[in-house]
């Protein structure tokens, strides 16, 4: 066991543990860090655990910082106090907001280490906003973010972000059969391309563009069907809408995301925007070829080699990808390459060797 990992004792701070692919990252981190004898921890900065609607939580304490309405000094002087009685020698933050309030905590002399690896462009508004989160980006002992398209975005604020790359556990998510119970409840045809999405459900995620795709295949003649999975504001109505159709599936989580994956056929995105799909990355390392939305960070992140890019917005050329998509042989191709890309550039244990250092 490398005794750089076994000597951490991180607190990492995430706004939730609900279904978007940070909290999924962030769960899978810091699982694996604790399966080598680590003591990593999760402190919840927006909301207590939800049983009901959020993922379930690693074997590990997670904690709920609260004080969700006070001020930042108070918010920072009570993760401090945390960190403290937990021994916490490091605090790893996600987000713009969770990363001022690591910064206020780890401020004093002695304090933790403040490690940030950010998900998101920055979100601060207004003169005095940026300034404070300049200040905190300045503070952090590293800085790194998760794709290279984010890194242009935090060099603005005046320091130069180190990218390493959006992983995923490889060993836990692998190619494996296809054939599962799913496809016998929901599929009446057993040609049926299952085309299967894992995001939030939310409005920029664009569904329909997914669910038309899949329609005109359907009434082509070339059976197929969707699988939409997350939760959201969204989520209701697509369910809704999924009622009596035998082409849309809902669903608003899945408690076996390798096993999501092992059994659908491709797996697609459209959203205009995306800069750290997750999802995508678990998928290519299940083997499954994917059909995106061409946002450009995707591209980066993952190649353009590797995944079907797609014109946002753009059904038909949505509908062309599937077909190309049609035979076993051609998915199996895709797939194959996929994989490989997965564990070339984002493996988590290569992740996690190369944040031991930032620890410790």
């Amino acid at each position: 066991m490398p005794e750089a990992i076994a000597s951490v004792r991180v607190l990492h701070l995430l706004p939730h543990q609900g279904v978007g692919g940070l909290q999924r990252s962030v769960i899978d981190f810091v699982r694996h860090e604790r399966m080598d004898g680590a003591t990593d921890e999760i402190v919840l900065t927006e909301r207590a655990l939800d049983t009901d609607g959020d993922f379930m939580a690693p074997a590990t304490p997670v904690h709920f910082l609260g004080l969700t309405d006070a001020r930042l000094a108070v918010r920072a002087a009570r993760l401090a106090d945390l960190a403290a009685s937990r021994g916490a020698r490091t605090i790893h933050a996600y987000t713009s907001a969770d990363l001022l309030i690591a910064a206020a905590a780890c401020s004093s002399p002695g304090g933790p280490r403040l490690i940030a690896t950010l998900f998101e462009r920055p979100t601060a508004q207004g003169f005095l906003d940026r300034r404070r989160l300049r200040r905190a980006v300045q503070a952090a002992d590293k800085l790194f973010v998760p794709t290279p398209a984010l890194r242009e975005d935090w060099r603005s604020l005046g320091r130069e972000p180190e990218v390493r790359l959006a992983a995923v556990d490889i060993q836990r998510f692998h190619p494996q059969s296809s054939e599962g119970a799913w496809s016998g409840v929901f599929l009446e045809d057993p040609e049926t391309l299952l085309v299967g999405s894992l995001m939030r459900a939310t409005q920029d995620k664009a569904p329909e563009v997914l669910i038309e795709a899949v329609e005109r295949r359907q009434a082509a003649g070339r059976p197929t069907a969707l699988m939409l999975v997350g939760d959201g504001p969204r989520f209701e109505a697509l369910k809704a809408r999924s009622k009596g159709s035998s082409t849309l599936h809902v669903r608003r989580r899945v408690l076996d995301a390798p096993g999501f994956f092992g059994r659908i056929d491709v797996f697609a995105l459209q959203c205009p925007d995306e800069l750290v799909p997750v999802s995508l990355v678990e998928a290519l390392a299940c083997g499954r070829p994917a059909v995106v939305a061409d946002s450009g960070p995707v591209a980066e992140l993952v190649g353009a080699d590797v995944v079907d890019l797609v014109p946002h917005g753009d059904v038909e050329a949505v509908v062309k990808a599937l077909d190309g998509l049609h035979l076993l042989s051609q998915r199996n191709e895709r797939g194959f390459a996929a994989r490989q890309r997965a564990v070339e550039r984002h493996a988590l244990g290569t992740l996690r060797s190369e944040l031991s250092s930032a620890y410790t």
